[in-house]
Order: structure tokens, then sequence, then C-alpha cells
């Protein structure tokens, strides 16, 4: 995950990134990182597009983040699971995880609901059942019903934004 200068997180990986020319066109090649990869990459028939981004997110928010409440009504997030869903010692045990959606939430691990919901709704095996990117900025997860702000200022980097901000 990357920040930009107005705080604005990109997703990206070093060296397996392609460029998609048109709406509806699929990669067929097999790449990526073992952990994040979407199942209809590991089928290799089916090709793969964008779902794919979408999927390496669910896959980022499982193991990265824990919505909490702060006091002052603003959201941070902390570690929680600390590995990826699907994430074995056997890479073959971790493909055939992913292909067969094999994940589950640690009775452990202190994670809202709403997490849960918005994980599972983004780690689903089929491309066209996943949450699409306006439907995660309108999960309850994400959006509490007020603004999503556009951008932050990178003082947010060493203290929440005033309420006066986030109106």
């Amino acid at each position: 995950m990357f920040l930009n200068d107005k705080m604005q997180i990109k997703l990206g990986d070093f060296g397996l990134a392609t460029k998609l020319e048109f709406d509806g066109e699929k990669k067929r090649t097999v790449c990526g990182t073992p952990n994040y990869i979407a199942p209809e990459i590991l089928d290799g028939n089916i090709g793969h597009s964008y779902q794919v981004d979408v999927w390496a997110l669910g896959v980022i928010m499982y193991a990265k983040l824990n919505l909490q409440q702060h006091h002052y009504q603003f959201v941070r997030y902390t570690l929680i699971i600390g590995k990826p869903p699907f994430e074995t010692t056997d890479i073959k045990l971790t493909y055939k995880k992913i292909k067969e959606c094999d994940f589950s939430f640690p009775e452990t691990a202190p994670i809202s609901e709403s997490a849960k919901d918005i994980i599972s709704k983004i780690l689903v095996f089929k491309p066209e059942k996943r949450l699409t990117l306006d439907e995660i900025l309108l999960h309850p997860f994400i959006n509490h019903g007020g603004p999503i702000p556009q951008f932050m200022p990178v003082s947010t980097m060493a203290c929440p934004p005033t309420s006066s901000y986030m109106k």
C-alpha cells in the first residue's frame, strides 16, 4: 500500500502490474504474490480483470485491518490477524485453500461484524459476485454515514484530523 502526497492510498505490487487496454479485457497470465492471488488467476482458463485487485484488497483487509471507533469519532486501523487468510507453509495447499475460498476468522481475533461482513463479501470465488469498489465505499465498514474525504492532510500521520475538517 502506497500513500501519495494527498494521503490517498494506492495498491501496488512491484513487477507484477499490467495494464488493461479496455473494459472487459481479461489477462490469462498466472502471476502474483501467492497469498494474494485470486482464484480466477489460478484457474487460468477464464481470464482475469479488475476483480483480482478487489480480491487482493480483501486479503489485505483480513490480514491488516481492524476498524475501531476512536473516542473522537475517527477511524483507526490496527493489525489484527497478522497473516493472510489462506496462508499455509505449503504453496500448493495455499492455492488449494484459495480455490476453495477456505478461510475463517479466528475466534480470538478482535474483529467487528462489519469487518467480517465486508471481507466475506470480497473474498468470494466468482469475480462477478464480489463487491465492486463502489459497493465497498458504501459498505458500513467504510461509510459511517458521514463524508469520506477525497484526501487527508499529511498531519494525519501524527494525529487524527479535527472534527471540523471531517465536516
